[in-house]
């Protein structure tokens, strides 16, 4: 249901996984030191350098006097890549642990009438209309008793209209929608560019051959200050180092920022069509009627019954959830569990069209009751006792 923004959470954790690899195992940066500096400075050197930031310097520029210049040409993005890659993933999956948290309120088991829909397609002809009457009948039974909740709030207001599932899973799409457009934001926030289409302009500096030497975007080559202290007088060093790393971050966030660009574009496609299919009654009064023809169920009946069917015995949820069960289970399904509804639905109207039994024997009239009274007042076996 949410297959392609789930799925977003998938790339975000493949790409964890190489960077974190090629930092925890292998060398992310290494530093050209003074021929003085033995192996141990070395290693602090890199260390240092690695957690403290470095900066960009074209190879044709000098290195600037000032240190604030220094400072404003600081990356500092590429010691956090896994853990934003981490909490990336995990932002994509909190709305599909919304839902799979608040479904459930509806009272419609969501996860296990789909999945036993998908199983009836495999079943044999008498297995599977068994499958069907029971998939039909919790259906039913759920959207029914849902016309019974009398409580009151926000929810119990979409639990009475029958509007709760669907507007829970408008709701999640839109939550996906902005978290992909906000991350799609900090992106470029995040990686320090002037870019606002940034993996355009990448793919368009490479185009044309301009490498990061000259536009600075994941530098491999970099600049680094440190200052060590020798028999207690400070002593500033400068140091060029390889960000090997930087070569793996710019192929991981090229991806990402595409693919981040297809969810969003995919998601507002999704959210706009499932807008117009659970808002407008014409669109539901179509789906239904597509499965209703398929054995002529409807021939003898007027719209007004296809109407009432839709509105006040499937309702929304209903109506949302055949559509899930068609996108996952099939057409064919979806028609036998339409039709098992539709003879619910008919023969709920019809007992209660049905008038209830009349009482047998008349009632005695108001004159003979007290009439009665009078008698028994008057007469001397009857008096009470004084």
């Amino acid at each position: 249901m949410l297959s392609v923004n789930h799925l977003a959470t998938l790339p975000h954790f493949d790409c964890l996984r190489v960077t974190a690899f090629h930092r925890y195992v292998g060398q992310p940066i290494q530093c050209w030191i003074p021929a003085q500096f033995t192996g141990a400075w070395e290693q602090y050197s890199e260390n240092y350098c690695f957690v403290q930031n470095t900066y960009f310097l074209p190879l044709t520029h000098y290195v600037p006097r000032d240190l604030e210049e220094r400072e404003n040409r600081e990356i500092g993005y590429y010691q956090w890549v896994p853990f934003i890659l981490g909490l990336q993933g995990i932002l994509f999956y909190l709305p599909c642990l919304i839902w799979r948290l608040l479904n459930w309120q509806s009272g419609i088991a969501v996860k296990g009438i789909v999945m036993m829909s998908q199983d009836v397609s495999n079943m044999q002809t008498e297995k599977r209309k068994e499958s069907v009457a029971v998939v039909a009948t919790h259906l039913y039974d759920s959207i029914r008793t849902q016309r019974k909740l009398l409580r009151r709030g926000v929810l119990t207001s979409l639990f009475h209209k029958g509007a709760y599932l669907t507007m829970l899973y408008l709701f999640v799409k839109f939550v996906y929608l902005a978290q992909a457009v906000t991350q799609f934001i900090l992106l470029n926030r995040f990686l320090g560019t002037n870019y606002t289409f940034w993996g355009f302009e990448i793919l368009r500096d490479l185009a044309n051959g301009r490498e990061w030497q000259e536009s600075g975007h994941f530098p491999r080559v970099t600049m680094c200050d440190f200052d060590v202290r020798v028999l207690g007088n400070k002593h500033r060093h400068t140091v060029q180092c390889v960000l090997m790393i930087n070569m793996f971050n710019e192929k991981v966030y090229l991806f990402l920022w595409w693919w981040l660009l297809i969810v969003i574009i995919a998601t507002i496609g999704s959210l706009c069509y499932w807008i117009a299919m659970s808002m407008f009654s014409a669109q539901q009064y179509s789906f239904i009627t597509q499965y209703l023809r398929v054995y002529d169920l409807l021939d003898g009946h007027g719209h007004r019954a296809l109407e009432k069917f839709v509105d006040h015995g499937l309702r929304s949820d209903g109506v949302f959830l055949l559509r899930i069960v068609a996108a996952n289970a099939g057409d064919l399904i979806t028609t036998d569990i339409v039709v098992a509804l539709w003879k619910m639905y008919l023969e709920e109207e019809k007992a209660r069209a049905v008038p209830p039994p009349a009482l047998t024997g008349t009632a005695p009239k108001l004159d003979d009751v007290d009439q009665g009274f009078q008698e028994d007042l008057h007469h001397p076996k009857k008096r009470p006792i004084e």
